[in-house]
């Protein structure tokens, strides 16, 4: 009888565990309840094709964007047509994550730049690990990624840590430039 009990705890503990586990990629509703409602994974992320008026943060700040910010400010990622840059400001989107060391010194070089750029290039970042449709849209394998994104332009892109002075060419060479 002690060896069945046993069993049957073991068993129950087991199943438990496994449909614990199978849970576990899915989104966390409490953590980010606007973003994700529905199975199909681009359905609550559309823009609507109506024009938008949008107020840019142009304040020199680096802006922490969520996924679904990401898709309404700069730019929808289900377009037949490719990426299209929502905004009238160029940016740049720091694609990160939070275990990410090389992404830590790339957010602080951000932040030191920004100011320089105030009123002419937005910073923006966004947390790869709360954002899988854009890292599936973008491809994203590496990073720290930032994504360089100018009005009626194709959007460009670096991988890897870059230094301060390589950051601000890119940011130069790549949004300012005419």
């Amino acid at each position: 009888m002690n060896k069945l009990n046993t069993h049957f705890f073991l068993l129950l503990i087991t199943l438990l565990f496994f449909s614990s586990c199978g849970n576990s990629n899915k989104t966390n509703l409490k953590e980010t309840p606007s973003e994700v409602t529905q199975t199909d994974d681009y359905a609550t992320l559309r823009v609507s094709n109506a024009p938008q008026e949008m107020t840019e943060n142009i304040s020199g700040n680096v802006i922490t964007l969520s996924e679904k910010d990401f898709i309404e400010q700069i730019t929808t990622i289900d377009n037949p047509k490719g990426f299209r840059y929502l905004g009238k400001t160029p940016c740049i989107v720091e694609l990160y994550a939070d275990w990410c060391k090389p992404c830590w010194i790339l957010s602080d070089l951000m932040i030191e730049l920004a100011p320089e750029y105030k009123g002419k290039v937005i910073f923006y970042k966004l947390n790869i690990d709360r954002a899988p449709n854009i890292v599936k849209a973008f491809n994203v394998e590496n990073i720290p990624m930032i994504l360089y994104f100018k009005p009626r332009e194709k959007v460009a892109n670096t991988v890897g840590l870059l230094n301060k002075g390589n950051l601000r060419k890119a940011i130069n060479d790549l949004l300012l430039n005419d």
